[in-house]
């Protein structure tokens, strides 16, 4: 059967055929098949597709919306209760759905990682407040929960984490004591086997927010995990995450992955920030969780992939948190997505999962004050080596943008996603030779850079007279000179 969503996507999507995009790991980059190195910056879709009818958007608008703000990758989160809702009884339609909209992505040049998610194991476990695990994975040794994930479960961390439950299940999971460890890696196998034909999916997050033992139940769970899905997806990228205390920026214990082509991909929550709702641009507790982060893609010699993070929309000063962690982001030179775009958010219902509010977008499009439309080093033909944008939006002080790289003319032509609201056609760009030659696409809000000949390029855009005003300066909030480990 197909469905109206498959249906809607598969309408607009291009009728011509799209070269899929081959995005490969070289030590600590993502590159594409020309050798550019590429950050990725996107957004989880979506929060209320953790529970019924489970379907992260039902309009290809919804993707045109993302196209506009520059994102070029998107955290698609898949359920495994939806796919199967009984041992060895597939949905084949919800994968349908799925694949319909990675495919559409693609024609709007989105790429997709498929993220495997869960919280505290099952909407069956954590006192109702979970999602992700089919009924009939959680332990029989433990007592099933009625699913709610309504506004008594908006303290649903804490439902989790005092369940006994959800902390027997995940032990008999990573035990295979009722065989759901060999159902999770065969439906691994068959959903890896779909996905490899479908365009733009780069790769597999393989487990959200996972509970065990990283060294001795994580770390094996992703080497026979790998094996499974390189068989059927030869190529495809893993995206590990440690512990799920890691989010809150503990370091990993996990063991160098030894398997393929992989990316760290921690999550991020600011846990006084996401508690009390407020950010006040203390850094501390920032600086230690991205030190740590760096340190481990550094040690795997991989590139790090923030899978997640963000603010409730309604917290003191969302905005300027959100920009920090970018300015982190940009000072790493590090791809991520944030949490989350929810399509079908309504102020009633919210995120439509446990009464959370990240949602980046209203019903009309217009970004809530969690968002912050940014520029950023989409593609890079050479090695990038330093980016920087200052977003005060005065008169006296305009917003600029400046960028470093060690240009490779093999590779091509360098792309910066250059947003017409802030940079609008007639912002003056600088490079510091003439060799380099700059031009505008503002139907993709791209500037795209090219030289002749091997060199460091250093280019400066500042956003004209006609740029639109936002109300904060970042260096305000101290962040006058970044770094990797102390922007923001």
């Amino acid at each position: 059967m197909t469905t109206p969503i498959a249906i809607a996507f598969a309408a607009a999507s291009s009728s011509r055929t799209s070269r899929e995009p081959h995005l490969r790991v070289r030590g600590r980059n993502f590159v594409d098949a020309q050798g550019r190195v590429v950050i990725l910056r996107g957004v989880n879709l979506a929060g209320d597709s953790k529970v019924p009818p489970f379907a992260p958007c039902a309009r290809p608008a919804d993707l045109d919306r993302l196209r506009d703000l520059g994102v070029n990758v998107i955290r698609l989160l898949f359920i495994w209760e939806a796919y199967e809702p009984a041992p060895g009884s597939y949905n084949d339609a919800y994968l349908r759905d799925l694949r319909a909209i990675a495919a559409a992505a693609q024609d709007r040049g989105i790429v997709t990682i498929l993220d495997f998610h869960q919280d505290g194991f099952s909407r069956f476990t954590s006192r109702g407040a979970g999602d992700g695990f089919p009924r009939w994975a959680v332990t029989p040794r433990g007592r099933l929960a009625r699913p709610d994930n309504g506004p008594r479960c908006k303290n649903w961390v804490l439902l989790v984490a005092t369940d006994p439950t959800m902390h027997k299940s995940f032990c008999d999971f990573f035990a295979d004591r009722h065989g759901v460890r060999t159902r999770y890696l065969a439906m691994l196998g068959r959903v890896a086997g779909a996905f490899a034909r479908t365009p733009g999916v780069i790769g597999y997050d393989l487990l959200n927010e996972p509970w065990g033992d990283e060294r001795s139940e994580l770390a094996p769970l992703y080497r026979d995990a790998a094996r499974v899905i390189h068989a059927a997806h030869p190529g495809s990228i893993l995206f590990l995450e440690g512990h799920v205390a890691t989010s809150f920026g503990i370091q990993t214990r996990l063991p160098r992955p030894d398997f393929g082509p992989c990316a760290y991909a921690p999550h991020y929550y600011r846990p006084i920030s996401i508690t009390l709702g407020r950010w006040h641009a203390t850094t501390l507790g920032v600086t230690r969780a991205f030190t740590n982060m760096i340190e481990t893609a550094r040690a795997w010699d991989v590139p790090l992939f923030l899978g997640e993070f963000g603010v409730d929309a309604q917290a003191y000063r969302a905005g300027e948190y959100v920009a920090a962690l970018h300015n982190r982001l940009d000072a790493c030179l590090a791809s991520g997505a944030q949490w989350n775009y929810t399509p079908r958010w309504n102020a009633r219902t919210r995120d439509g999962w446990n009464a959370e509010d990240f949602n980046i977008l209203d019903p009309c499009g217009s970004f809530r004050p969690n968002f912050r439309l940014r520029p950023y080093p989409r593609a890079t033909a050479g090695i990038p080596l330093r980016f920087r944008y200052e977003d005060c939006g005065t008169a006296s002080r305009p917003r600029w943008i400046e960028f470093d790289w060690s240009h490779h003319p093999d590779c091509g032509e360098t792309e910066l996603f250059l947003p017409n609201a802030l940079f609008p056609p007639g912002s003056d760009v600088e490079a510091q030779t003439a060799a380099v030659t700059c031009r505008r696409d503002p139907v993709r809000q791209v500037l795209i850079c090219r030289a002749a000949r091997p060199m460091t390029i250093h280019l400066r855009v500042t956003a004209s007279a006609g740029a639109g005003r936002l109300p904060a300066c970042l260096d305000a909030l101290g962040d006058s000179q970044p770094s990797c480990r102390d922007a923001g």
